[in-house]
């Protein structure tokens, strides 16, 4: 748990509501604002949030009010009822701040259309200087709020508003199409599976919005003081810890050395808030201990808030920059991990430790010596592996699931290590170096790292893709030569875990992972809506037909062989850290 603590008595302040308040972006077009401020003379530092939700349903600390509306139907309003009168709201308003929710351009009851994407970015600048400029603001603006509003505030700090004192986003991807600004690794089939094929009414209509330059880094441009938030479960971690190395190093001035970072073991949405003192119960069935939740209102947010737009001396600043939850076995509270660790950066140190996969269908440390080991299989466009649980941007997100009902399937290569004799603590990025061939010329390839516990439940760690025609660069395509061996590079991104004793650790290898990653047709034909695409969200998600031909029908089956061998060695680099906690 954080040990920070704001100093502050609580002021009980009275709250004002103002609904519909209009601030006019530099365009002309007016942008909608609920207000809730404390009902009392002076002035008052002003908290953000813009949401493509519906501003009458945002309480300040939740993601997605409940139950979470059904994304395979159109949007209704009315799933989002709420009331932004109780609880934190009240009590951030209590203690000295406003707190202001508005509609994003085309949105709700704001002007203009929800498609000028370019725009974006500008509004929240526009909007943050009008506030600063209220009379009963004090001149300084911070914004705070999860997923797309945890998105917005990057959009607001690259263009650097005077008077935007500081951020808390959560859960937000720093770049929706690579998903982060740095390094410049390639990590956009999440917004791939999404824009083949409209899984919702709103899709599109959220997709122009969100997609950036594929290539600008806008990192120095940067000027304000972050804390980024993410969950080991969540869809967009490397988006939050790659933003914050970027920032800390290379930002302008006002955010260089003044960025936090902040992982636990959650998911996307889910309300790690709720029920202090209670495990975190996950979809899936880990329940990581009370000690895993947060008092995000007193240990977090005030403490932040109250030194970078109050003055006051939280001691937020002389805490190490990082902190984040080493999970570990939920089932034995001796086994190591379960704990909260402070650091000055991410990731720790660590050694690069190989596990090589073996044609016996081992996973272990010693390379293969033998020679032209490899092993087959077919991969059917129109019965991919689907997906198990979920890290992905489909709402409700499930979490860690064991994954056994698919690791026996034909088209899935399983390669597990012994039974561990002592912890193994991985820190850091996670990657396979892939040999493989195809049939075609154009195919995908998937990984992922499962814990297999002691009673056989292999819960998912990490998992990811690269796409055969992108496989050295997302800026090029070069396609495959039929039978020609290449090696691949699969990130599964950052995590922080240690296996107990008696756990094995497994790495299943196949060409798809849907719907988690929309397929690949092995056609070598441009991504686009796909016939196969749209049949299979109807069977397996029911999915709403979508409007029109789709742009392709065709689909081949691959022949794909995963190579490991002395010359060829498929193996997952892990991140191994030495100590105890």
């Amino acid at each position: 748990m954080p040990r920070a603590k704001n100093q502050a008595a609580k002021q009980n302040y009275k709250m004002k509501v103002e609904k519909n308040v209009y601030a006019k972006a530099r365009d002309g077009v007016r942008l909608a604002l609920d207000i809730y401020r404390p009902d009392a003379p002076g002035k008052f530092p002003a908290l953000l949030g813009m949401s493509p939700y519906g501003k009458a349903i945002q309480t300040l600390p939740y993601p997605f009010p409940q139950p979470a509306p059904d994304y395979t139907n159109e949007f209704k309003t009315a799933l989002w009822d709420g009331n932004i009168e109780a609880g934190p709201t009240e009590e951030i308003v209590a203690r000295g701040y406003a707190h202001v929710i508005g509609d994003l351009r085309g949105m709700g009851d704001s002007e203009g259309e929800s498609d000028d994407a370019k725009r974006e970015g500008e509004d929240y600048a526009d909007v943050v200087e009008w506030l600063a400029k209220q009379p009963w603001c004090s001149g300084k603006v911070g914004m705070l709020g999860y997923s797309h509003l945890g998105a917005a505030q990057y959009e607001a700090a690259v263009t650097a508003p005077p008077h935007l004192a500081c951020t808390i986003p959560a859960q937000a991807p720093a770049n929706y199409y690579t998903d982060s600004y740095y390094p410049p690794k390639f990590r956009k089939a999440d917004m791939e599976t999404i824009l083949r094929g409209p899984l919702t009414s709103r899709t599109s209509q959220l997709i122009r919005r969100r997609i950036r330059s594929r290539d600008t880094n806008s990192v120095p441009q940067f000027n304000t003081p972050m804390l980024h938030s993410a969950g080991w479960y969540d869809f967009y971690t490397e988006g939050a810890v790659e933003m914050f190395r970027a920032c800390q190093q290379d930002a302008g001035p006002g955010a260089r050395g003044k960025q936090k970072l902040l992982i636990g073991p959650w998911g996307h949405g889910v309300l790690q808030e709720e029920d202090p003192g209670t495990p975190l119960l996950l979809p899936g069935d880990l329940a990581y201990p009370p000690n895993s939740k947060l008092d995000w209102e007193h240990n977090v947010w005030l403490p932040w808030f109250d030194y970078w737009l109050k003055g006051k001396p939280t001691g937020v600043m002389d805490r190490p920059a990082v902190m984040y939850y080493l999970m570990g076995d939920v089932d034995n509270a001796d086994a190591p991990g379960n704990v909260w660790v402070e650091a000055n950066d991410f990731p720790p140190p660590s050694e690069a430790v190989p596990y090589y996969a073996h044609s016996d269908h081992t996973l272990r440390v010693d390379p293969p010596t033998a020679q032209n080991e490899s092993l087959e299989y077919r991969y059917d466009p129109r019965d991919p592996v689907p997906t198990v649980g979920r890290f992905h941007s489909q709402i409700p997100v499930k979490g860690p699931y064991d994954q056994r009902e698919v690791e026996g399937r034909a088209d899935v290569l399983v390669f597990t290590t012994a039974a561990l004799e002592t912890p193994l603590k991985i820190v850091g990025q996670i990657r396979v170096k892939l040999w493989a061939s195809s049939d075609r010329q154009d195919t995908d390839f998937t990984a992922k790292l499962t814990e297999v516990h002691s009673d056989g439940r292999s819960m998912m760690i990490s998992d990811s893709i690269v796409k055969g025609r992108y496989r050295n660069t997302y800026l090029k395509e070069e396609f495959l030569r039929v039978g020609q061996v290449y090696e691949f590079e699969i990130d599964l991104g950052y995590t922080a875990i240690v296996l107990a004793p008696g756990h094995r650790l497994r790495l299943a290898i196949s060409s798809s992972n849907f719907d988690r990653f929309d397929i690949n047709p092995n056609t070598g034909d441009p991504y686009g809506d796909h016939a196969a695409t749209r049949q299979l969200l109807s069977e397996r998600l029911r999915a709403e037909p979508s409007p029109g031909e789709p742009q392709y029908i065709e689909t081949l089956i691959a022949t794909n062989a995963i190579y490991m061998d002395r010359d060829h060695p498929t193996h997952v680099i892990l991140p191994v850290v030495v100590g105890n906690d």
